[in-house]
């Protein structure tokens, strides 16, 4: 017989639901035997250490005289036992008393019969590797059950992750992330980590990856991680991809479908292939595409390794929420259009419905929106618009960024490609950029917050936490880096201007 442990014994013998609730620590003791409560006192007879004890609430409460499970648990540690599994309710006291003993309580669903987890514990310590199989098979069949009921790789990744206990991921054949279990932690994202076949360790993380086919065609990978990893868990995920392979495939067929009619739409109004107003709203109809009122282009962008999972989100996003926009996957992550919100106020409407749930699985997540185009020939524009603002470092991150309130930067993203303008730019901040460089000064961001304050010394100062004279010192020193007189208006209109362009050239000017 292998050597099983508890942790063994709850991922492989004991059925889902069953919640651990004291003993956390204990997890690593071997189990000798499984044990059944008797109806009679004494309810356990010959025990010898190491047993996995199973126990009714009621049991304890039918015998002559009536046990509770506090004092139940105080006879069962001097043994000890490996662990104690109990059907019905459990009280403080009890659980406080097994954490106290670093003893493994676990708590069974109400429905469970016991002795069908007694034969599964007898198996599992029997013959490990037999029930490792067996369980593997049993999720494997559920995962198979879940393909054919169309309930989505997210829903099956996150099975998977119930499962097994492990962090489950899936991505594409590009290596790109496609969704990760959201139930142990939404977030656990290894980014060095590229798929590749077989075991490999990074950054403290054992990862087993197995291929997606479609015969010779690799449609992606799925991946189970954690701190260590058993063949249980290797073996899980080696029968489970059977079933992701076919859900993947009738995913990427149905939304391969969806995106070519859905964007072929989008894409011919914008290119002006499709004009005819009538053609349009006929077209707009079969989507269910209300677009009576004003439509902005809106840009749901995320960083570059996480957009094909903005994607997947997004398209199950709307699904949930039967959401009808005309939409398109984009390089940074989606374009969509959405009704215009005349009152120019937070995100409401359809925009409300996806922000919340997007933002919650994508922390990168910015939201950017050109002008609203009554008619639907002028979408291009409002997308013109909306790739203006995305050029605005941080625009969108936590509210959304709309044209209409980026100010001077709508006429200064217009310029932002000119020669002449990065010219202008240069010659009344390059001298002040060079010196912060070479001397590891702040001056440059003391000019900003001096024009972020309206040239207000006392709020200035304030704002940078130094003193009035410091405050004039530094400008005193800005004025002649730069060769300027900051009391003329034209010159500060001159510099304000600069500063406005200031993070729209700092990468490329630094």
């Amino acid at each position: 017989m292998s050597d099983v442990t508890v942790h063994d014994a709850i991922r492989l013998a004991l059925p889902i639901g069953t919640t651990l609730l004291a003993g956390a620590s204990g997890l690593h003791r071997l189990v000798s035997w499984p044990v059944i409560a008797r109806a009679v006192a004494p309810l356990f007879t010959d025990l010898r250490g190491n047993e996995f004890a199973l126990v009714s609430i009621r049991s304890l409460r039918d015998i002559d005289p009536p046990l509770s499970l506090t004092m139940l648990i105080e006879r069962l540690v001097s043994v000890p036992i490996a662990a104690l599994a109990v059907v019905g309710s459990v009280d403080e006291s009890a659980i406080a008393l097994a954490e106290r003993h670093a003893l493994p309580l676990l708590n069974l669903a109400d429905d469970v019969d016991i002795r069908n987890v007694d034969r599964e514990l007898q198996r599992l310590v029997s013959d490990f590797e037999a029930q490792t199989d067996r369980r593997a098979a049993q999720i494997a069949l559920e995962m198979g059950e879940m393909a054919l009921t169309g309930a989505g790789i997210p829903a099956m990744v996150n099975v998977l992750a119930r499962r097994t206990g492990r962090f489950v991921s899936v991505y594409s054949a590009k290596s790109e992330l496609v969704c990760a279990d959201t139930v142990r932690s939404p977030n656990t994202i290894v980014p060095d980590y590229v798929p590749c076949e077989g075991s490999s360790t990074v950054h403290g993380f054992q990862f087993y990856c197995e291929v997606l086919r479609a015969g010779e065609l690799i449609l992606g990978y799925s991946v189970i991680f954690g701190t260590s990893l058993t063949e249980s868990d290797r073996a899980t995920i080696k029968r489970a991809t059977m079933a992701l392979a076919l859900e993947f495939t009738k995913a990427q067929a149905l939304s391969a479908a969806e995106a070519r009619f859905r964007g072929n739409f989008v894409e011919q109004v914008l290119s002006g292939q499709l004009t005819d107003h009538l053609t349009i709203q006929q077209r707009a109809r079969e989507f269910g595409y209300d677009l009576k009122s004003p439509q902005r282009a809106t840009l749901l962008c995320a960083e570059k390794p996480l957009v094909t999972q903005l994607q997947n989100l997004f398209a199950k996003t709307i699904r949930e929420y039967s959401i009808h926009i005309p939409w398109i996957e984009h390089e940074a992550g989606i374009l969509c259009f959405v009704a215009q919100d005349e009152q120019n106020t937070e995100p409401n409407g359809v925009l409300a419905l996806l922000t919340a749930p997007l933002r919650a699985q994508c922390a990168s997540l910015r939201i950017v929106q050109g002008r609203g185009s009554a008619r639907i020939e002028d979408w291009k524009h409002s997308v013109h618009d909306a790739e203006q603002v995305r050029m605005l470092p941080g625009a969108g991150k936590t509210t959304v960024a709309t044209f209409d309130s980026i100010g001077i930067y709508q006429l200064l993203l217009s310029m932002v490609q000119r020669e002449d303008a990065h010219v202008f730019y240069r010659r009344h901040l390059g001298p002040l950029l060079d010196y912060d460089r070479e001397q590891n000064a702040e001056l440059m961001q003391t000019l900003l917050m001096y024009f972020a304050c309206s040239g207000n010394l006392a709020r200035t100062a304030e704002t940078l936490h130094v003193h009035r004279n410091t405050l004039l010192y530094r400008l005193t020193r800005i004025s002649q880096i730069c060769g300027v007189d900051l009391e003329d208006p034209e010159t500060r209109l001159c510099l304000w201007i600069s500063v406005k362009f200031h993070p729209l050239f700092q990468h490329s000017s630094l």
